[in-house]
C-alpha cells in the first residue's frame, strides 16, 4: 500500500478526471491529515471531478463525514463536514438524510459567534428534495436566527430557497414582520432583500404596501433592492408611486442609481415616463445617475431628455 505522501504527490500530478477522483477518494479514506483532506475535497469539488461522482462513491464520503460528526474536535468549524456534505448533496441519495440531520443541528461558537452556518445551509439543501416537510420546518427556524452569518446570510438564504420551492411563503412574511428590519440593520440586508423579493405573484398588494413603508423608513440599500425587484417583476402598477418615493427618497446614491436603471430597463411605458419626468426635475447631483439610466431607456423622448440633462451638466 502506497504511503499517504506518495498518494498525495500522485494526486497533484494526475491529469485525467477518473484518476484524480479515485486517488482523492483513496487518500480521503486513509488520511486524517488536514493538508491531505483539504486537497481531496478541493479536487472532488472541482467541476470536472464533481460531475464524475455517483452512488458508488458515497460510502467513502459518508464514512468520513460521519467520523467527523462523531469526533467534532477534528473539525471544530465544520468546514470539512460542509465540504463532504456538499459532495453527498451533489450525489443526491435519499439514504443520506441521517447525515443532513446531523448537519442541521450543528453549531460551533468561536467564542460566541457561530461558524458552522455553511454546514447547516448545505445540510438543508440536501434534505429538501427528500423530506421537504422537515426541511421547511428547519427553514422556518433559520429565518431570523441569531446565528445567521454576516458574511453570506446563511443558512437563512438557503432557507428562503427551500420555502419558495415548497410554495411555503408564510414564514418569509413572518420574518419580514418580526426580524427583517433587525437583520437589515445588522449587516445582513441581503437576506431581508431576498425575502422581500420572494413573496410571490399572489401576495396581496395592500400588505406589500405596508412592507414598503416599513422598510423605506430604515433606508437599508440591499433590503430596498428587494422591494424594487419585486414591484418591477410583478408589474405592480398600484405601487409605482411608493417605488418612486423609495428611489428618490433614499440617502444612498448607489441604491438610487440601481433603482433608476431598473426603471429604465423595465420596458414599461409608465415607468419610462416616470423616469423622464424625474430626470427633467432632477437635482444637479443626480444628473449623472439619470444620464446613465436614460442611456438604457427605449422611450421616444429619451434623446431629447438626455440632451437637456447633458447641457445642464455642461457636457
Amino acid at each position: 500500500m502506497a504511503p499517504q505522501s506518495e498518494l498525495f504527490d500522485k494526486l497533484r500530478a494526475a491529469e485525467s478526471t477518473d484518476e484524480r477522483r479515485e486517488l482523492a477518494l483513496e487518500l480521503l479514506e486513509r488520511s486524517n491529515s488536514r493538508q491531505y483532506v483539504d486537497e481531496c475535497l478541493r479536487v472532488l469539488g472541482s467541476t470536472a471531478v464533481l460531475g464524475a461522482l455517483d452512488d458508488s462513491h458515497r460510502p467513502v464520503l459518508r464514512r468520513k463525514c460521519l467520523a467527523y460528526f462523531e469526533d467534532e474536535k477534528r473539525d471544530k468549524a465544520g468546514i470539512l463536514r460542509e465540504g463532504l456534505t456538499r459532495l453527498l448533496v451533489h450525489i443526491g441519495h435519499p439514504d443520506d438524510e441521517d447525515v443532513y440531520r446531523l448537519g442541521l443541528e450543528t453549531y460551533h461558537l468561536q467564542p460566541v459567534h457561530d461558524v458552522a452556518q455553511n454546514l447547516r445551509a448545505a445540510a438543508l439543501a440536501g434534505l429538501a428534495p427528500h423530506n421537504p416537510r422537515l426541511a421547511c420546518l428547519y427553514a422556518a427556524r433559520y429565518l431570523g436566527e441569531t446565528h445567521t452569518s454576516v458574511f453570506n446570510c446563511e443558512p437563512a438564504m438557503t432557507a428562503i430557497d427551500v420555502l419558495v420551492e415548497a410554495e411555503q411563503r408564510l414564514p418569509i412574511y413572518q420574518f419580514l414582520l418580526r426580524g427583517g428590519e433587525e437583520m437589515a440593520q445588522s449587516a445582513r440586508g441581503e437576506l431581508t432583500g431576498k425575502a422581500l423579493e420572494s413573496l410571490g405573484a399572489d401576495f396581496p398588494l395592500d400588505l406589500y404596501c405596508q412592507l414598503i413603508d416599513r422598510y423605506r423608513a430604515i433606508d437599508q440599500p440591499t433590503a430596498s433592492m428587494g422591494i424594487i425587484n419585486w414591484v418591477l417583476e410583478q408589474r405592480a402598477a398600484s405601487l409605482y408611486d411608493q417605488l418612486e418615493a423609495l428611489i428618490m427618497g433614499t440617502r444612498d446614491i448607489d441604491l438610487r442609481r440601481y433603482g433608476l436603471i431598473m426603471l429604465a430597463t423595465a420596458r414599461d411605458d409608465d415607468l419610462s415616463e416616470r423616469l423622464l419626468r424625474l430626470a427633467r426635475l432632477a437635482k444637479l447631483d443626480d444628473l449623472p445617475l439619470f444620464i446613465d439610466a436614460l442611456e438604457l431607456c427605449q422611450h421616444p423622448e429619451r434623446d431629447n431628455t438626455l440632451e437637456g440633462l447633458r447641457r445642464r451638466l455642461g457636457r
